[in-house]
C-alpha cells in the first residue's frame, strides 16, 4: 500500500508514494523544510480520514502552528478537527537524563519514555500517521556512544512495531557522516539548502528506499505558499 505524501512532486519520485507501516528519516540542515514536509505529511492523512501526530521534543507546537500559518494548507483547520494532533515531549529532556523510575523501580531512557507516551496516544487515538522531531534529542542521557546507538536501535524496532507511518526529523549536514538511525530506517530522505554561486538551492535527494525504485540524484525544490514542491529536473 502506497502512503501519498502530500509534497507535490515528490510521490511521482517513489512510485506513487512511501509503504505504509514504516520508519522515514528526513534529513537535512537547519532551514530545509523539514517540518514543513512533515506537516504536509500529516495533512495530506487527514484529507485521506487518517489521524496524524505530531510530536515535538524541542519546539513549542504554539510556534510550529504558528510558522505554518503563512501557508495556504491551513494547519490550524485539521489540528482543531482533531485530525492532526500534537504532543509536547520537551518537558521529559529536562527531567534526569539519568533515568525514569517506572513503577517497579527499574530506570527508564529518556527515549523509552518518550516512546511509552507515544505508544499509549497512537493506540488511543488511531494515529495512522506519525512525525517525531527531532531524532538527536532521543539521544540524551543514553551515556556513551555505544549505549546512544543501542537506545536508537531498540527505539527504531519499537516503532516498527506500531505499525504507523513515521516520519523523524533528522539534522544532518553532511553526506557523509552517517548515524545508526541511517541505517535502521526504511528510507532517508535529504534535504539540501546552499549557496549556488550567488543563489540559494534548495534541492530533495532520496539516499535510501527499501522496497521502492528511485534514483539517487538531487531534484530541485522550492517552498511555495502551498507547501515543498518537488520538480523532476535534476540539479
Amino acid at each position: 500500500m502506497r502512503i501519498r505524501t502530500g509534497v507535490l512532486g515528490f510521490d511521482d519520485l517513489v512510485q506513487g508514494g512511501l509503504v505504509g507501516g514504516r520508519v522515514y528519516i528526513i534529513a537535512g540542515p537547519p532551514g530545509s523544510g523539514k517540518t514543513t514536509f512533515g506537516i504536509q505529511f500529516l495533512i495530506q492523512g487527514a484529507k485521506e480520514g487518517e489521524r496524524g501526530l505530531y510530536v515535538t521534543l524541542t519546539e513549542d507546537p504554539k510556534n510550529i502552528l504558528q510558522d505554518m500559518s503563512s501557508f495556504s494548507f491551513n494547519l490550524k483547520k485539521y489540528a482543531l478537527a482533531g485530525m492532526v494532533l500534537f504532543v509536547d515531549m520537551g518537558p521529559l529532556s529536562i527531567q534526569d537524563f539519568g533515568g525514569l523510575k517506572d513503577r517497579s523501580g527499574i530506570k527508564e531512557t529518556y527515549a523509552e519514555e518518550v516512546f511509552k507516551k507515544i505508544s499509549a496516544i497512537v493506540r488511543a487515538k488511531g494515529i495512522k500517521r506519525l512525525v517525531i522531531d527531532s531524532v538527536i534529542t532521543l539521544k540524551f542521557g543514553s551515556g556513551n556512544e555505544e549505549e546512544q546507538n543501542r537506545e536508537i536501535a531498540r527505539f527504531f524496532r519499537s516503532l516498527k512495531d506500531l505499525k504507523t507511518t513515521t516520519l523523524i526529523l533528522s539534522e544532518m549536514t553532511d553526506l557523509t557522516n552517517y548515524s545508526p538511525e541511517h541505517y535502521l530506517a526504511h528510507g532517508v530522505i535529504f534535504l539540501h539548502n546552499f549557496m549556488n554561486g550567488n543563489n540559494m538551492t534548495r534541492a530533495l535527494q532520496i539516499i535510501k528506499m527499501r522496497g521502492t525504485r528511485h534514483d539517487c540524484d538531487m531534484h530541485r525544490m522550492e517552498i511555495t505558499s502551498e507547501g515543498i514542491r518537488v520538480y523532476p529536473t535534476k540539479v
